[in-house]
């Protein structure tokens, strides 16, 4: 009888400390619809670290678009550019990828030889601009990006009278205006030197005048005195290989 007594009383035990495990592990546990606390802060957590990382990247490329890589140098049209003349732009087996010249019939307001695939760095039909960033050269040709968009390269001649080689140097100094944040590359009295404390008019004009290593020599009209060049500045205009300013062809 004793014995019996014992058996049944072992036996509740069992089952109260398994009906107790049960019920602990229902609290963690949820049909096939329903999440967790744990699980559900997990979820969230992971899915704030993935928006982080996202954010932080498009943040780096929307801070590192705009730069542009100081190349070779810069292909621009020639002096010598006749309104017979066709700019050519040739294919690594020496056919023609694509011409156009700049006198054209502009009587439908429309340039006619567009080409959709030809995005240079710099180029306006109606003001004689071109400006194709040369990244190479070979004995009788440059190499240059005629997309800026796709980085597609194509070949100019060298000995074409239409275009010429220009330095950056060269190239910049002839622009009509640039414009710099003014905020991280600061005015300056001369090349990294003291900082400018000028007061500038709200809409101001920046022109460049010199360059000396990597600073550039600017002056700026002040409209509301209505003079031209009031004040002169330096400020950085690359940056190891990256460009630093923007450039304007036109008032």
């Amino acid at each position: 009888m004793r014995q019996r007594i014992i058996v049944c009383l072992i036996l509740i035990v069992i089952t109260f400390s398994a009906c107790s495990n049960q019920v602990t592990d229902t609290r963690f546990l949820k049909t096939d619809n329903q999440e967790t606390d744990q699980s559900k802060e997990f979820r969230e957590g992971s899915a704030n670290l993935v928006e982080a990382n996202t954010r932080e990247e498009q943040n780096f490329l929307q801070e590192n678009k705009n730069l542009v890589t100081i190349t070779k140098g810069v292909i621009v049209l020639g002096d010598r550019y006749g309104k017979r003349d066709f700019v050519r732009l040739y294919n690594e087996d020496g056919s023609i990828w694509y011409e156009f010249t700049y006198y054209y019939d502009d009587s439908d307001g429309k340039f006619e030889y567009a080409n959709e695939n030809f995005l240079p760095f710099a180029f306006h039909p109606d003001y004689f601009i071109l400006a194709l960033r040369c990244v190479g050269e070979d004995e009788n040709r440059y190499e240059v990006i005629v997309n800026e968009k796709t980085g597609l390269r194509k070949f100019v001649r060298k000995d074409d009278p239409t275009l010429k080689f220009v330095t950056w140097e060269e190239y910049v100094i002839k622009v009509f205006a640039v414009g710099f944040d003014r905020k991280e590359n600061q005015l300056r009295e001369m090349p990294n030197g003291t900082i400018m404390k000028v007061e500038l008019p709200n809409e101001v004009v920046f022109h460049p005048l010199e360059i000396k290593d990597d600073w550039l020599k600017v002056c700026w009209d002040d409209s509301r005195k209505r003079k031209k060049c009031a004040g002169t500045g330096w400020v950085k205009w690359r940056d190891e290989n990256h460009l630093l300013i923007k450039l304007f062809y036109f008032s």
